[in-house]
């Protein structure tokens, strides 16, 4: 919380335009992010479906070493 209120106290001291510019960007962050958040979740339901159905799954260790790593 102490954060939040030291980010409030430098907000508050910018002028209105841009305090009101920094707070759309925090809006657009969080938006992406939540889109993001929505993608991460298609894609792990998919997976999923994916193995329920019966697809073929690799451990981490193969991955690793199919990939060289």
């Amino acid at each position: 919380m102490v954060a939040l209120n030291e980010a409030y106290a430098k907000l508050s001291a910018l002028s209105d335009d841009r305090a009101r510019r920094v707070v759309e960007l925090i809006e657009d962050l969080a938006e992406l992010e939540a889109l993001e958040d929505a993608e991460d979740l298609a894609a792990a339901l998919e997976a999923r479906a994916r193995i329920d159905a019966g697809e073929e799954t690799i451990s981490l260790n193969e991955l690793e070493k199919r990939l060289d790593l």
